[in-house]
Formats: C-alpha cells, structure tokens, sequence
C-alpha cells in the first residue's frame, strides 16, 4: 500500500492544549489530506481528555503516529512520552530533545556550549535593571508560532508589561533586541535542507508576519559566503547535539553590521501548513510535500527506557 511497507495505518494528532491549536490544526488538515490519498488514516482530535487519547490511540492500533500538535503537551516532550509508554513509532524528537528545544532559557544554554551566539537574556522578574539598553524582547519560555512576543520600548512599557503579569513573570524570557536579517535553516533527514530569508514590514517575524499577513520568503538569500558556511555548520551541530530526530528547523538574527549571527531558537517541529517554510525548501529540493510527510514517517521512533 505504497512504500512505507513497516507502516500499514497511520494516526495523525490534531488540536491539542496550547495557544497554538489553530496552527496544529492546519498542519494536521494538510497533512491528512495528503496522506489519506495513499494510506489508510486516522485523524485524532486532542483535548484535554488525556484519558480519551489514550483509548482512542489503543482502538485505533496504528503502526506509527504523525503527531502534528505544536506548543505545550505537543512538542515538549509530554505526548512523546505517552506514545512510549504505549510503545507506538512516532514522528519528529524524543522526550529530552523536545523538551530541552521548547524551553528557550534551558536551550540557550545548549546553543553557547556549541559555539552559539545568542541574545543575551534572563528569566523575567518584576525588578528593572536601569542597565537595560531599550528595545528589549520579552517573549514566553515555553512557545511556539512567535505567540506572546513583545518588543518592550522603554520602561514604561516594562512596567506596564509586569504589572499585567505579576505571578506569571518567571513564565518569561527577557532579551536583548537584535537589529539585523531574520534567516531561518531548514534541516530534513538530518542534512541542511536550505537557507531562507524571511522579509517582513515590522521589527518582529510574530504570529501574524507567519499566518496572517504572510512575510516574503527568499530561499538561498544574498549573504557572505562565509555567514553561509556558518548557518549550514553551526545548525548542523545543534541539530546533532540537541538529538534532534529526521527534522528542525533553526532561526537567526544576522547583524550585517558587525557581521555577525545570533541563534534565537530551533524548532523540533516545524509547521507543515501551506505558508509554512520547511515544505517550501524541500519544493525546491523536488520533494514535494507527500515525499515530505513520507520521509519523516520513515524516520519515525519509539524510545525504550533501560
């Protein structure tokens, strides 16, 4: 029934907790559309019924899950370890890489251990530091989609911010702001996939330069060969040394000025909608996007606990 022999019926996950149910929606819709004409499919719907996953994933009995659910419980590393229990395949990174990548102050520490440049930052907390040089970024430690990013002006807008906040302060990243090109590598079957870069009106690529008012993409942009060389290198160890499975993808600030990049984040879990970007590298590269959702099937992985 087609050439993922191992792989009779597929479950795909839909919905789930976070603020970016709508994106994981779309990336499911696409991807079960897709797949459906080929293979025999289940679409599951998440909520907060954990009970009601666990017996729909057990009455389904399917070969391997297409887990297409982004932000919180998605791509955290919660769902990946419920699909081990269950000792069900699945697609994209295990428990540890998940949930490392969707931390952003844990992660950064894994960026600099590499070699990375990155904003300098720390957890937010209600105090203000008259050593901050305004613009700042202030965004939330475990998101996705660019949901909940600010950019903080002064420090009446700092004040403003926290005082809204209060108890929730610790749940945010507090960073330095970096002017340059936004550039974001994609990485498919382990192997750099392209370099893109993304041109948008505003200071930020947020939620609405990616599913509203979409941004231009410039696939293999003008830059350095040298900056080249260094997002292909620098994504790849990251990549490896996070333990990313099949697929990332990793964003950029590039300060053409000082000539120099600075890591923002990696990705365990790029979206997979019409206006995403990965499946636009590999359109280039001639996968369309049924190869595309075939190969990170192959990929596919169960973890065992020793």
């Amino acid at each position: 029934m087609g050439t993922l022999k191992k792989f009779k019926k597929i479950a795909i996950l839909m919905g789930g907790i976070s603020d970016e149910l709508e994106i994981s929606n779309q990336t499911a819709l696409e991807v079960f559309k897709t797949l459906k004409k080929k293979y025999e499919v289940d679409l599951i719907t998440v909520n907060h019924n954990c009970k009601l996953l666990v017996t729909q994933l057990l009455k389904s009995k399917p070969d391997v899950v297409f887990n297409c659910l982004h932000g919180y419980f998605g791509e955290d590393g919660q769902i990946q370890s419920i699909l081990n229990f269950l000792k069900i395949h699945y697609t994209h990174s295990g428990v540890l890489a998940s949930a490392i990548a969707m931390n952003k102050h844990i992660s950064k520490t894994l960026f600099k251990n590499n070699g990375a440049n990155c904003p300098k930052g720390k957890i937010l907390d209600n105090k203000i530091n008259k050593k901050y040089n305004f613009p700042i970024i202030i965004k939330p430690i475990n998101g996705g989609s660019s949901n909940g990013i600010l950019k903080i002006n002064n420090s009446e807008e700092y004040l403003k911010f926290i005082s809204k906040k209060k108890i929730k302060l610790k749940k945010y990243l507090l960073e330095e702001f970096i002017s340059g090109r936004e550039i974001t590598v994609g990485i498919l079957e382990n192997r750099i996939c392209g370099i893109m870069e993304i041109i948008f009106d505003s200071d930020l690529y947020d939620y609405k330069n990616k599913y509203i008012k979409i941004a231009k993409h410039v696939l293999e942009p003008e830059i350095p060969k040298k900056i080249s060389k260094e997002l292909k290198g620098l994504s790849l160890k990251i990549h490896n040394a996070l333990g990313c499975n099949c697929l990332s993808r990793l964003d950029y600030r590039y300060n053409e000025k000082k000539q120099k990049l600075y890591l923002l984040e990696i990705n365990t879990q790029p979206g997979l909608t019409k206006n995403s970007l990965l499946p636009e590298m590999a359109k280039e590269k001639d996968i369309d996007f049924l190869r595309l959702c075939e190969i990170i099937l192959e990929n596919a992985i169960c973890e065992k606990s020793y």
